[in-house]
């Protein structure tokens, strides 16, 4: 059953579950899992505040009431063995197998344009707990003083994400978003966490990115500054206006800087070893006719 298949006895006393299969994770980890035969999920949650599960708990019960197949919660988490555990209910079918590429993305963001009409409703949730809008990621002076440590270790690589950094700023700066309507996102909406069988869709997983920010930052992820057909797809549903165009460059930069200056600080602390971020440099120097102005190449290279 794999390293987790002995779950911790606070778990198994308060659930009695069989643990039928690992489905490993990236910060979450996940199981398939049966409790007097009724099929379920387990869910372990790093060690982080209670809150920002219960966030993403409030929309799937919220997506639930909607009509939207989603996994829900079958009893409040559980805090044990310094993780945050939570059952849910199991969903049928799988990830589509996608034969035609330009199809799957535009029903893709055919569907990501509906569950957003009813994700804008979800506003009053609020944001998650220690979840940022995508302007607060740039702005932050921590991540310019952690670029300019990491330009000693990476000079080429810190350049470019400097320059991104530095140009989303100014396209935030740009813009009037101060009474811009923000909607609920679900943070992570790939082909993978989408299920269908026969044909139908029968459910929408992986949640754990959900928070409030522009409708852009959807596509951080959804598109990835390279998958176009996801958004006219999106199109063919809900239109979006000039605000949203201009918002895909920045908001996906934000998107692929997160995390960064946390990275740098534990570099430079030794407590991981130096790497380039090339994962970020690559999708960085990504370019999209769909970036507009922002499609230019990269002036560095």
């Amino acid at each position: 059953m794999g390293e987790f298949s002995m779950l911790p006895a606070d778990v198994s006393d308060r659930w009695a579950l069989t643990v039928e299969a690992d489905l490993g994770g990236r910060a979450n980890l996940q199981w398939l899992v049966s409790a007097q035969g009724a099929p379920l999920v387990l869910r372990r949650y790093p060690a982080e505040p209670l809150g920002d599960v219960a966030y993403e708990l409030s929309v799937l019960r919220c997506l639930d009431a909607l009509g939207w197949p989603v996994p829900v919660p079958v009893d409040d988490p559980l805090e044990a063995d310094g993780h945050i555990w939570c059952l849910f209910t199991r969903l049928p079918g799988a990830p589509p197998t996608v034969t035609d590429l330009e199809a799957e993305q535009r029903a893709r963001g055919r569907l990501l344009a509906k569950l957003h009409a009813d994700t804008a409703t979800l506003v009053d949730l609020g944001q998650r707990c220690g979840w940022r809008r995508a302007e607060a990621v740039v702005t932050d002076a921590e991540l310019d003083s952690q670029l300019g440590e990491f330009q000693r270790l990476f000079p080429r690589q810190a350049r470019v994400l400097q320059w991104h950094a530095h140009r989303a700023r100014e396209c935030f700066e740009e813009l009037d978003l101060e009474d811009r309507q923000l909607i609920v996102l679900h943070g992570d909406f790939v082909a993978r966490n989408l299920l269908y069988q026969d044909g139908k869709l029968t459910g929408i997983v992986d949640f754990e990115g959900t928070h409030l920010n522009h409708r852009a930052s959807e596509f951080a992820l959804a598109w990835q500054g390279k998958y176009d057909d996801v958004i006219r797809g999106y199109e063919e549903v809900r239109p979006l206006d000039e605000l949203d165009g201009a918002l895909l460059a920045p908001t996906l930069w934000s998107w692929i800087l997160l995390g960064v200056a946390n990275d740098i600080r534990r570099m430079t602390s030794g407590i991981i070893a130096p790497h380039g971020f090339d994962w970020q440099v690559g999708r960085l120097l990504r370019r999209s006719p769909l970036m507009g102005r922002e499609a230019a190449p990269y002036p560095g290279e």
